[in-house]
């Protein structure tokens, strides 16, 4: 564990002497861009929470240093593309330390003529207009409770091959094959990898766009659709919207042991075959100055009612005297699962972003709410960044998650989330 984390270290250093004045720089043909940073992060955790009672399920240290760097190279010849995209960290407790690194993107990219393009390998995939929800996207990202993009990107692609048409009058057309694992919280946390295929159909206008996509899942059949409109020079709108014919939402059931006089709680998936919408519709409006304000309401139907977040609360609440009794592991593993999949459970949310590249001088801001309809849940946070020299800046920013009792926020195990560091573009 020491070598690697005196090898984080040497990769920052060595970040650090790349010419000042280059966005990018070339080894050996290859364009490569970056960026190296040193954090330092600071969540304490509840204590008190239906799901982490007197602190026993959940114990993470409070204090994270995190080294990382992240490098983007591309190399082309003659038809073939080459595209990386690799995010290496280390995080140091004052107990531990564990190492990780991701391989986000390492794909190429044949040009089998002006409009087809043959592509293989690993990628992320980020459809859809939405900033921070894509219902229309059958393999979104929602694996995280940070709202904001900044830190979201730090995770694996997923192994695909693809076949894109790009015809006349904005008309296109790509096919996926993907080795897939969703990350959607609420369908728990060991799911298994599936064979994907879609379809993808998208058309530009002159000032708006529609895509139409339909995926097979495993055995699940999905079907979504986006648009976004320009209008004017200043507001854009969009929706995306999606339905699924199975819903695979892990949900507590109760264990009766023989004799009933015993009993405890375990996640089984819902797997019901009934078409489960979800849909998204928001706009952002960008003033002269250059601020943007960016709005969106989403409704997830995959997500709890109300009915079964009340139910999932009484089993944590039965589950605490038992901690200490024979069935101690089970109940344990209950509410540590319940932990797992905090962040996004419920059906209806609204989200909303202000950001100001110029807010003093050169002080780029950025501010976000988002709020859960059902149980009145907050999750606020925001980031500073100020930029040192032509190639530095200083990162300050924090989550806070709150809203009234009983809301899905005020569950999260860690009340808040504040970190500070340096990044270094390359």
């Amino acid at each position: 564990m020491k070598s690697t984390r005196y090898g984080a270290i040497v990769l920052i250093l060595a970040a650090a002497f790349f010419s000042p004045q280059a966005t990018a720089f070339d080894l050996g043909g290859v364009d490569v861009r970056g960026q190296a940073e040193a954090a330092w992060q600071y969540a304490p955790l509840r204590d008190d929470t239906p799901f982490n009672p007197d602190g026993r399920i959940v114990d993470f240290p409070a204090h994270t240093g995190i080294l990382g760097l992240r490098l983007s190279p591309i190399y082309g010849a003659g038809p073939f593309t080459l595209r990386g995209d690799f995010w290496g960290q280390q995080r140091i407790s004052s107990t531990d330390g564990d190492a990780d690194f991701y391989t986000q993107m390492a794909a190429l990219d044949w040009n089998l003529s002006d409009n087809v393009v043959l592509s293989g390998g690993v990628d992320i995939f980020k459809w859809g207009p939405g900033y921070i929800w894509n219902p229309s996207n059958p393999f979104q990202d929602q694996e995280l409770n940070f709202e904001d993009r900044v830190i979201s990107y730090k995770r694996n692609g997923e192994v695909y091959a693809s076949l894109d048409w790009t015809g006349e009058d904005g008309w296109g057309a790509t096919a996926y094959v993907l080795n897939h694992k969703s990350r959607e919280k609420v369908y728990g946390p060991d799911i298994r990898y599936d064979w994907a295929y879609a379809l993808r159909l998208r058309k530009q206008f002159t000032s708006s766009d529609v895509a139409l996509t339909y995926a097979r899942i495993g055995d699940m059949n999905f079907v979504g659709g986006s648009y976004s409109a320009a209008i004017g020079d200043k507001l854009e709108l969009h929706g995306e919207f999606s339905v699924r014919d199975r819903r695979r939402t892990a949900l507590p059931r109760r264990i009766d042991l023989p004799g009933g006089t015993e009993s405890f709680y375990v996640f089984d998936r819902d797997d019901q075959r009934e078409w489960r919408p979800q849909f998204l519709v928001g706009g952002q409006y960008t003033t002269e100055s250059l601020v943007n304000v960016i709005v969106e309401y989403l409704y997830n139907g995959e997500g709890y009612s109300k009915r079964e977040f009340d139910r999932l609360e009484d089993a944590a609440e039965s589950s605490t005297p038992l901690l200490d009794s024979p069935l101690g592991p089970a109940a344990g593993g209950f509410l540590g699962t319940a932990n797992t999949l905090l962040g996004r459970m419920q059906r209806h949310y609204l989200f909303a972003r202000i950001s100001d590249n110029h807010l003093i001088g050169d002080l780029d801001a950025r501010a976000f709410l988002r709020y859960g309809i059902e149980d009145q849940g907050v999750l606020v946070g925001g980031l500073l960044r100020y930029p040192v020299f032509d190639r530095a800046a200083i990162l300050m920013g924090g989550q806070y998650y709150g809203g009234g009792s009983g809301s899905e926020t005020r569950d999260i195990p860690f009340g808040f989330v504040v970190y500070s560091g340096v990044a270094i573009y390359l």
